[in-house]
């Protein structure tokens, strides 16, 4: 998942294991170690982080949208659909990098 040239999103899954890891890469940078962002079960839907909200390009593409926090550090926002045992409460929450 394309952000721009200093943040991208790259998903990997394993059915034998049920393992999914997010890791963020820098395309601009590639001198700089990916960094693992999640590490989970894909059968966890309680654990489910959410994916990033995206936002479009003037070309008409859909890129990661990034916001800045409270410090004006990078942040993501993350929606889901927020599963407990009561049903899915949907959630948006801010992800700092």
């Amino acid at each position: 998942m394309w952000g721009d040239e200093s943040l991208a999103l790259v998903y990997e899954g394993w059915f034998k294991t049920r393992k999914t890891r997010t890791w963020i890469i820098y395309p601009g940078s590639p001198e700089k170690e990916k960094r693992l962002l999640f590490d989970r079960s894909s059968e966890d839907v309680y654990a489910d982080p959410g994916y990033p909200l995206r936002r479009q390009t003037p070309f008409g593409t859909s890129v990661i949208a990034q916001f800045k926090n409270h410090t004006g550090r990078k942040a993501l926002l993350l929606s889901g659909k927020g599963a407990t045992p009561d049903g899915n409460i949907p959630f948006l929450d801010l992800h700092d990098m």
